[in-house]
């Protein structure tokens, strides 16, 4: 499953100025080059922040990192548009190349690191996102360990681990109580273990966040609806299916619970 847009948007987070970590044994890069890849960066965070011009941004973003290679914030930044476009191979290489430079820079690696482990989610590399996802979680410097720790849940949940899955994802809500979107992972663990009653409970509470579009969250309406089916719930099923059709009918997921209802 992908993430919900909003929650999406919480792990593109970034700060107009792109600092620059020359490696050891690389080539000098100018200070003209420097100056010009965060002159793109900037004109990048504009296009993509004011006026949601992807496409110009990830122009502006490919120019700043040919300009500096070693610009960790366009790196990071379009790895993750690149992402949130399915384009899978161009994202991996600037992510990496976000971790390589963040190398001393713990709050902004794990950043990277989160990002990367999603890609690897998407396709199908778990061993490889769990190993990301544990040492982000780990480290003492991440200002939101919920995401690491939702992530991986995720992983562990794609990988049939259901019991590790529900057992991170608890620890991701003591973090962070309104992490909608670990409720909702929280909730599918639960139900693919056929836990329903404990499904029903997480869910519930996620659609009950207002805050960040928590409460429109399509998929979490789509899963509460098979929740309510396999508790004998009818009516509760309906309204669940029917509300995730209001929130967006021409999505998969709208199209889905419309399916359903009118069966």
């Amino acid at each position: 499953m992908r993430y919900p847009v909003v929650t999406f948007l919480l792990l593109i987070a970034t700060s107009i100025g792109a600092s620059v970590l020359v490696s050891c044994g690389a080539a000098q890069i100018s200070e003209e080059s420097m100056r010009k890849s965060d002159r793109f960066y900037e004109a990048a965070v504009i296009a993509w922040t004011d006026k949601n011009d992807n496409l110009t941004a990830i122009r502006h973003l490919t120019r700043a990192v040919e300009a500096n290679p070693e610009n960790d914030d366009a790196q990071y930044l379009l790895g993750t548009m690149r992402l949130s476009r399915g384009e899978y191979a161009q994202a991996e290489e600037h992510l990496l190349a976000a971790v390589r430079y963040r190398e001393n820079n713990a709050a902004q690696k794990v950043e990277a690191q989160n990002s990367l482990a999603v890609l690897y989610i998407h396709t199908k590399r778990y061993d490889e996102a769990v190993k990301l996802l544990e040492e982000a979680s780990a480290e003492v410097l991440n200002r939101a360990p919920w995401l690491a720790y939702g992530n991986l849940g995720w992983a562990y949940t794609e990988m049939g681990r259901y019991d590790d899955a529900i057992k991170v994802l608890k620890r991701a809500l003591f973090d962070q109580p309104q992490f909608c979107v670990g409720l909702y992972r929280l909730g599918n663990a639960f139900y693919l273990k056929g836990e329903y009653d404990a499904a029903r409970e997480s869910l519930s509470e996620a659609l009950a966040i207002q805050a960040d579009g928590c409460d429109r969250m399509q998929e979490a309406y789509h899963l509460l609806g098979m929740v309510y089916l396999r508790l004998d719930s009818s009516e509760d099923a309906m309204n669940a299916f029917d509300t995730c059709v209001q929130v967006n009918p021409k999505s998969e997921i709208g199209k889905s619970c419309a399916e359903i209802t009118a069966e």
